[in-house]
């Protein structure tokens, strides 16, 4: 499928133009590309570098946000997509925990934009889906203020993670037209390409020293399986990692049909790549919720029901246990780290994904840790705060350390009863509005997006996966705008009439 840009049309003499965002010049759309690799690896090793070189990334992204915003939206994917190896390339990856710098860059680009957005019409005619979000992001502002998560410092650092994510919702819902959200999902299927060669390569040929220093110093437990490393690409964890694979590998699924047929071999070959390396990542929620978001994909262009969806990602997930199931018995075999470390993470995949309830699933933990979080909520109500929850709790001195894994438990967990109420309401009309939308318009866009919130499925509030949460909200914004909440342009005073798009002045 061809995505075209939107097409204008004629302006009556006399009603006054609304301002189009130009598009920057090639020459500084690859300065702000490249400056940030380039600058780390000349520096050395230091946590004040990091300060220099988000001292020199801002003002780029200020000169692009007001420039044009869209554009800024694509540059700020790729940015978050490479913000692990950059940091890892300057200083070691972990470098200054939460207080680097270069974790501020996005949440600044995602404010700017949010102002962009609000100037375009983002609050306007606020939907139920949109009155929802405001409500949880409102209650998060107020949590900060929680003395049980261990001040409030804990709290504002904690928004970092929930709230600045979720502003990507206003930015998607007046600023992310298709041609935007087309050009952004094309980038990250080529980032889904590069970053599964990234992780093969860790995987089958080593790890490069600057990976070998972040393994060593940030003591991340999740990484190791069985003695083996898992893969981690350009990313700061490994199921960040998995999580973008998942995301790169629904979309290049989504645009199959449209592939060209001199093109599909490759097409084809790109999503076995992405494919394969999910799998070996060795983590079982990833390759799960990708499958239930394939059947979920297909059962929308089938234009079945909401809930026929549902079976149908259900009975996806029932084939592939069973499936796994009679490869594992063959596989049962204990696997020596040294002798095949590859082996050892197709078996604790496999043996997860066959035997969910099994003694070599960590299925059982996870419920048990969410279900933990929700009796929270009732024993609890008010919460602990916005940043119980987060990297925040643990790394400014906080003693209260309850997060849950999941966004469930932690909805329950840091903001109450209520933030389990509007979560629950949130995420229902995020996945039922995309999925209608995908029955209606049947298209790469709109399945792709199911796809993409459905593998992103209980990490919606998970700021963590710094590549990952903030897509999340942006699609959802988008999916809010096709379904006609925001105001056509036809009808506003300027007399400016659009063919499929809507274009808002500046007030």
């Amino acid at each position: 499928m061809t995505l075209s840009r939107p097409i204008l049309g004629k302006v009556s003499r006399g009603a006054p133009r609304a301002r189009r965002w130009r598009s920057p010049g090639q020459g500084l759309l690859v300065i702000a590309l490249l400056a940030p690799i380039l600058l780390a690896a000349l520096l050395t090793n230091s946590v004040s570098l990091h300060l220099l070189l988000a001292l020199a990334v801002l003002p780029l992204a200020f000169a692009f946000v007001w420039r044009s915003p869209r554009t800024t939206i694509v540059a700020l994917a790729c940015w978050l997509v490479s913000l692990g190896l950059v940091r890892r390339l300057v200083g070691g990856g972990s470098a200054g925990g939460l207080g680097d710098p270069l974790l501020l860059v996005g949440p600044v680009v995602l404010v700017l934009l949010l102002i962009v957005a609000c100037e375009h019409g983002a609050m306007r005619s606020l939907s139920p889906l949109a009155k929802a979000i405001g409500l949880l992001s409102l209650l998060a502002l107020v949590e900060v203020i929680n003395p049980l998560q261990g001040g409030p410092l804990v709290g504002l650092a904690g928004l970092l993670f929930i709230l600045v994510p979720m502003l990507a919702f206003w930015v998607g819902r007046s600023l992310v037209d298709d041609a935007t959200l087309g050009r952004l999902f094309r980038l990250l299927a080529g980032l889904a390409v590069l970053s599964a060669i990234y992780g093969l390569v860790q995987q089958f040929g080593g790890f490069p020293s600057w990976d070998e220093r972040w393994i060593g110093s940030s003591g991340y437990g999740a990484l190791n399986v069985g003695g083996v490393i898992r893969a981690f690409a350009s990313f700061s964890s490994s199921q960040e990692y998995a999580v973008f694979l998942s995301i790169g590998l629904v979309i290049l699924v989504s645009s199959l049909k449209g592939t060209r047929k001199r093109l599909m071999p490759f097409h084809l070959a790109a999503i076995g790549l992405v494919g394969t390396a999910l799998f070996l990542e060795s983590s079982r929620t990833p390759v799960v919720l990708t499958v239930v978001a394939l059947g979920a994909m297909a059962a929308a262009r089938a234009g079945l029901r909401p809930m026929a969806a549902l079976l149908a990602g259900v009975l996806a997930v029932a084939i592939l246990s069973v499936a796994l199931g009679h490869l594992g018995l063959a596989s049962q075999t204990s696997t020596s780290a040294s002798a095949d470390p590859t082996g050892v993470l197709l078996q604790h995949e496999i043996s997860g994904l066959a035997n969910p309830t099994g003694s070599d699933s960590t299925l059982p933990g996870h419920v048990e840790r969410t279900l933990a979080g929700l009796k929270s909520a009732f024993t609890l109500p008010i919460g602990y705060g916005t940043g119980s929850v987060t990297l925040a709790s643990g790394r400014l001195g906080s003693t209260v350390g309850v997060g849950t894994e999941g966004d469930l438990g932690n909805a329950a967990t840091a903001l109450g009863l209520p933030g389990l109420v509007i979560y629950l309401a949130v995420a229902a009309g995020g996945l039922i509005g995309s999925y209608r939308l995908a029955v209606r318009r049947k298209d790469v866009l709109s399945l792709a997006i199911v796809g993409l919130v459905v593998v992103a499925l209980l990490q919606w509030m998970n700021g963590d996966l710094y590549s990952v949460a903030w897509l999340v909200w942006l699609g959802l914004g988008w999916v809010d705008r096709q379904h006609g909440s925001l105001p056509r342009a036809a009808s506003s005073p300027s007399g400016v009439r659009t063919t499929g798009e809507r274009v808002y002045s500046r007030s």
